[in-house]
């Protein structure tokens, strides 16, 4: 087993002048200098660490065993069939949904409303929807008024002059 080699460490760049953001600045031109060089060096270790990170990466996936490698891709591979197959049973209960809908009129707007993986099941389900439904108009029908509930007196048949004065000296007819 070789052993890693020492990565070689880049040349940093010269540093840039810093100008004071403010001539009554808290730091000074000393400290904002002072400051850069903190932050260039902070990111150079975070550098640094990144390749120590992928060395160790790259030395512990070659000390896997081959039985070891062979186990993470049959688990990978479970776990992309068991997608597979939750996929695939959506799509069926879509796809039985959908030919219900088309088999008994169902609406297109209400065939996500349909709960049910069985055709008993999907067929009560619409059983229970009915009723909520709003009828459809035909725009051609004639339109005919709704009756009033409290509409007041109805005029009657057209009275004679007798009836008038009958009404007004009697009243009202019973």
């Amino acid at each position: 087993m070789s052993t890693p080699s020492e990565p070689t460490p880049m040349p940093s760049p010269a540093p840039q002048p810093v100008e004071p953001k403010a001539p009554d600045s808290p730091l000074g031109e000393p400290g904002l200098r002072a400051l850069q060089a903190e932050r260039e060096a902070r990111a150079e270790s975070d550098r640094k660490a990144a390749e120590l990170q992928q060395q160790i990466d790259e030395i512990n996936a070659a000390k896997l065993t081959e039985l070891e490698r062979a186990q993470q891709e049959a688990q990978a591979a479970a776990e992309a069939r068991q997608v597979a197959q939750s996929d695939a049973s959506e799509k069926a209960a879509e796809a039985a949904r959908l030919r219900f809908a088309l088999a008994n009129g169902v609406p297109a707007a209400w065939v996500d409303r349909l709960n049910g993986d069985t055709a008993e099941e999907l067929a009560a389900d619409w059983e229970s929807l009915k009723p909520t439904l709003v009828p459809s108009v035909d725009p051609n029908a004639p339109r005919v008024p709704a009756p009033l509930p409290h509409a007041g007196p109805q005029g009657g048949p057209p009275q004679t002059e007798d009836d008038l004065l009958y009404e007004q000296i009697y009243g009202p007819r019973k």
